[in-house]
């Protein structure tokens, strides 16, 4: 399976904080990504990749990340993209192989907009057995009809 920069980032960031290195998400997505992408370039900078897995860890999705207020916006749609995904395979593991694409307009409920990155984390925080696999809505968190 090809894995994006961000989907390493995002691996990386969990294993700063579970080595107690860096204890903050946010510190520890800049860290991660500003060693794949180089310190304040774009790909450090891309909004999308980082409000989904901070929302994770804020909602308290990310195994050994304490949950908090990580994100700048109260609400982010990036958050609930990861968090729709999160419950998709808390419905059903085995999503969790299907396409990305695919999943990405489950999540979206069809909408037209471009993907960033936001499924393809929860894919590789899942498949490294770093999210949480707790009952679905213990947050008040769920798929959003």
């Amino acid at each position: 399976m090809y894995q994006s920069k961000y989907v390493q980032a995002a691996i990386n960031a969990v294993a700063y904080i579970h080595s107690k290195e860096i204890l903050n998400p946010v510190e520890a997505w800049y860290q991660a990504t500003g060693e794949l992408f180089g310190e304040g370039s774009w790909g450090q900078k891309k909004g999308c990749p980082r409000a989904a897995f901070l929302g994770l860890c804020e909602d308290g999705y990310v195994r050994g990340v304490k949950r908090g207020k990580y994100n700048r916006k109260e609400y982010s749609l990036n958050k609930q993209y990861a968090v729709n995904t999160v419950n998709l395979f808390l419905e059903n593991s085995s999503k969790v192989h299907e396409d990305s694409k695919m999943l990405w307009l489950k999540v979206t409920e069809g909408k037209k907009i471009k993907s960033n990155y936001q499924v393809d984390i929860v894919k590789g925080l899942w498949l490294n057995d770093l999210i949480l696999q707790k009952e679905l809505n213990e947050n008040g968190n769920g798929m959003q009809k």
